[in-house]
């Protein structure tokens, strides 16, 4: 294991050296709209207006809220939007499009919208706008099993609406919060589909940002709504613009160099040069980001509970956390992050056991080893796939590895087309949420579950947990759930990253968030 890490470090240093020549070309070709920047100016640009460069390691897969489930995509989506509820910094949610909520019964809920909140093109918002998109947002595969308890919206007027359950929820507040669950304005949308355009070729909310251009592969960016409806949420700065810089080397030079104020995601190997950097600032945090191994359990050998049970002894976690994060993570065993709601400490712990993986796999009949496809997006999941090639060749184990695009990562996974793929998931406010989409059969592929698991006590748990009033009940499903994921070895859980954010050290109001919701509207110089 030692040369397998040496070779792998070797590996990385020689592409840091060839990426980082080219380091500043590949910032400044990330460039788009809203002027210059220079270190030097803070982030002004030459009309003395603030524009903030932010650091992404992938590109975004849709502008549609409607259309997407990541992280990277949300950061645009969550600006441009809105929703009829947020979450604090205090883990609390509040109205945000609605100005109050209440419970006629437990599947009756009637909401009250603020008054003289307007989309981007002026035109005002009303319950309409509401049901239609709580109802589009059902049909879609990617995010629709966070509005699945809605059985209907029923319009009062234009501020009053009511949201019909086909059964009770838990869920329901939580998931209004969600970026999947962003209100439209029905007449753009209708307008689009008319002229034959996708929401996505003209996305339009009501946010604290609009829509300003996007450059696949390279950028994105944003630019203040002057006229958004909250003012104690109005951007302090002018324009955010999102540049894609995959090689995680030459996103700190970035940083460093000034081309970047913010570094989503510090790479784990700079983060110590970051805090040696008297003009830089790391901000550490507890996130709910968990990292794992995932196969597909439609495809054989992965069906058989043993292989899986093998993969989780055969994988030594404590190596990918030195090569793939530099230490900067801690290895884990559990399905949901641990500062998540929903987390219980009932899991199996699959310690490192060579001789346990070889007995399962004599077992289950594959002894002598057999070969797969493992599918990757990014450096780090490439780094941790070599480890983990490394691991399995020691028990005859083939493992190909085939690195590609987020997009056409998801595109792939969704569709199953995968052997096994590594992926990660961070948690947010409500754990159905989290489990719903990972483990539910019906949300099997584009849904979030691309491990194809299918297990109907499972299914039952995950809707019980959601709709049952006695807390201790939920809790004691969320605990046998855990249990049974831990037993049947769906995946083989990796590690948990340390949350980190570089910047520069002037720039003020970034607000970490851990569960990867960041709010950039504060962010100014």
């Amino acid at each position: 294991m030692k040369k397998v890490l040496c070779a792998i470090l070797a590996g990385t240093l020689a592409a840091c050296l060839l990426t980082g020549c080219g380091g500043s070309g590949s910032g400044n070709s990330g460039s788009s709209g809203g002027g210059s920047t220079t270190a030097a100016a803070g982030g002004e640009t030459s009309g003395g207006g603030q524009v903030i460069n932010i650091g992404i390691n992938t590109d975004i897969t849709s502008l549609d809220p409607h259309n997407h489930n990541d992280t990277a995509s949300a950061y645009a989506t969550r600006h441009i939007y809105s929703n009829l509820v947020r979450l604090t910094d205090d883990n609390e949610f509040v109205g945000d499009l609605a100005e109050s909520w209440d419970y006629i019964d437990d599947v009756t809920v009637e909401f009250t919208l603020k008054e003289g909140v307007k989309f981007h093109d002026g035109s005002s918002l009303t319950s309409e706008d509401v049901k239609f998109s709580l109802e589009s947002q059902k049909e879609s595969p990617k995010v629709g099993h966070l509005v699945s308890m809605v059985e209907s919206v029923e319009v009062v007027d234009d501020t009053h609406f009511i949201i019909h359950l086909n059964t009770p929820s838990n869920a329901l507040v939580s998931s209004l919060n969600h970026s999947g669950c962003a209100i439209f304005s029905k007449a753009h949308v209708e307008k689009l589909l008319a002229d034959g355009k996708k929401i996505e070729d003209e996305p339009m909310g009501t946010g604290p940002y609009k829509f300003d251009k996007w450059t696949p592969g390279a950028s994105f960016s944003l630019i203040k709504n002057p006229d958004y409806f909250n003012p104690e949420r109005m951007a302090q700065n002018d324009q955010l613009i999102f540049k894609v810089i995959p090689e995680d080397s030459a996103r700190t030079i970035a940083l460093e160099n000034g081309e970047l104020d913010l570094l989503i995601n510090v790479p784990s190997t700079d983060a110590q040069k970051i805090r040696d950097n008297a003009n830089l600032a790391l901000d550490e945090y507890v996130s709910t980001h968990v990292e794992y191994f995932c196969v597909n359990h439609a495809k054989a050998p992965f069906d058989d509970v043993r292989v899986r049970q093998a993969m989780n002894y055969a994988i030594n976690k404590d190596d990918i956390v030195i090569a793939s994060m530099n230490g900067e993570a801690s290895t884990f065993d559990n399905y949901i992050g641990a500062a998540a709601i929903g987390y219980y400490d009932v899991v199996t712990k699959y310690e490192y056991s060579p001789e346990k993986a070889k007995e399962l796999l004599a077992e289950a009949g594959v002894a002598d080893g057999f070969t797969f496809t493992c599918y990757v997006a990014g450096n780090t999941r490439a780094t941790t796939a070599t480890v983990i090639q490394a691991n399995l060749a020691e028990f005859g184990i083939t493992m190909n590895i085939e690195q590609m695009e987020a997009s056409t990562f998801y595109e792939k996974t969704g569709n199953g087309e995968h052997d096994a793929c590594l992926a990660g998931w961070v948690a947010n406010a409500e754990p159905d949420n989290t489990y719903r989409p990972l483990f539910v059969s019906a949300d099997t592929g584009a849904g979030g579950n691309r491990s194809y698991y299918k297990n109907a006590e499972v299914d039952k748990l995950v809707d019980d947990a959601s709709v049952n009033r006695d807390k201790a009940a939920v809790q004691k499903d969320y605990e046998t759930i855990l249990k049974i994921l831990s037993d049947e070895a769906v995946w083989t859980p990796l590690y948990s990253p340390t949350g980190m954010m570089g910047r520069n050290a002037k720039l003020q109001g970034v607000k970490p968030s851990p569960i990867q919701m960041h709010d950039f509207y504060s962010i100014h110089y």
